[in-house]
């Protein structure tokens, strides 16, 4: 009984360590994208110098110069123009996403919105470390009753099994 006791804290304590580090996932995700998002923006910045100086500053302009050219080369950094145009402003709302909304929301943004070669390179510096706040908190504390609560129902199981097997025995003489 003393054992089940502490194997319960056991996985208690480790629902809150595993819980805990998801928030801090998204922060460290949230600051790569960020990362992310301002070397677009600066690609996007060096196309604008270039319209600024070519096209009175229309960046529309300069991609479609580029989608006329005869050289396919071009016409390829005109889409990759227009591809990066389109990246900064998708990134700058999963940035403002990430940065404003609250944690149950971020993680329910992320399981259909992440992006898995900023998601890999999280994970390949991620340092676990615990967040201090009110959100992390209670995510935590969700998370070791939700391991509790499995290990508490999974130690059932074998009880359950066996009164079952003891009943059929029963009904059968």
């Amino acid at each position: 009984m003393i054992f089940k006791h502490l194997l319960d804290k056991i996985f208690f304590t480790l629902g809150v360590i595993v819980f805990l580090q998801l928030p801090h996932f998204i922060d460290q995700y949230t600051q790569r994208i960020g990362g992310y998002a301002e070397s677009k923006q600066q690609q996007l910045n060096d196309y604008q110098l270039i319209a600024d100086n070519n096209f009175n500053g229309n960046l529309n302009l300069l991609v479609s110069g580029f989608m006329k050219s005869g050289d396919p080369a071009v016409r390829q950094a005109g889409n990759n123009i227009k591809e990066t145009q389109f990246d900064v402003k998708v990134l700058s709302n999963e940035i403002s996403f990430l940065e404003e909304e609250e944690l149950l929301r971020k993680v329910v943004f992320l399981t259909t919105n992440i992006r898995m070669n900023i998601a890999k390179g999280t994970l390949g510096a991620f340092q676990p470390g615990i967040p201090l706040n009110l959100w992390s908190m209670i995510y935590g504390l969700i998370g070791g009753i939700l391991f509790s609560l499995i290990f508490n129902g999974t130690a059932k199981v074998p009880k359950l099994l066996f009164k079952k097997k003891k009943r059929t025995s029963i009904y059968t003489n």
